[in-house]
């Protein structure tokens, strides 16, 4: 279990970072390199049916997303907080799948796919806007630190920011 964790974890990272370029599924060979890995871990191979069935739970999802990438500024945000989730659900689909011997029905998969996509998109969502506020918080310690805005300036958009938390 540690092996596909550190896999699905590894891949849905990639994902993410590579999903920045605008380029319709220029994740899927990571997500199917991810799911070819995870069968490995339980000594079984990715075929036409594995692929067919992993697929038609997230085809929906994958689609939407990929939508979106098409769309200008439509949030990086959200996109890459959709892909890392959509990959990390992806990987928790199919580690259920081969867990279970391919034996599962596709609903058991997309109730999988659907739990974990919601909850790691909320946790890196969660996470970027954190980021961002750090980096918000520190540049604008810089402008205060430089001169460049005053200790009233600095503490009213210092509260504004962290009100938006």
């Amino acid at each position: 279990d540690e092996i596909v964790f550190t896999i699905t974890h590894a891949s849905a990272v990639t994902s993410a970072v590579i999903s920045i370029i605008p380029v319709p599924l220029i994740e899927s060979p990571i997500q199917i390199t991810m799911v070819r890995a995870i069968g490995q871990v339980y000594n079984q191979e990715l075929d036409e049916k594995v692929v067919l069935e992993i697929l038609s739970v997230i085809g929906g999802n994958v689609l939407l997303r990929q939508l979106m990438k098409l769309i200008p500024y439509v949030g990086v945000i959200v996109n890459i907080s959709r892909v890392y989730g959509t990959t990390w659900a992806i990987g928790a689909a199919a580690e259920y799948y081969f867990k279970h011997n391919r034996e599962v029905e596709k609903e058991e998969l997309l109730k999988v796919f659907k739990t974990v996509l919601k909850q790691k998109t909320r946790e890196k969502e969660t996470e970027m806007k954190e980021r961002r506020t750090e980096e918000r918080l520190e540049e604008l310690k810089k402008l205060l630190d430089k001169e460049l805005i005053t200790q009233e300036e600095y503490d009213k958009k210092r509260e504004a920011i962290i009100s938006e938390l």
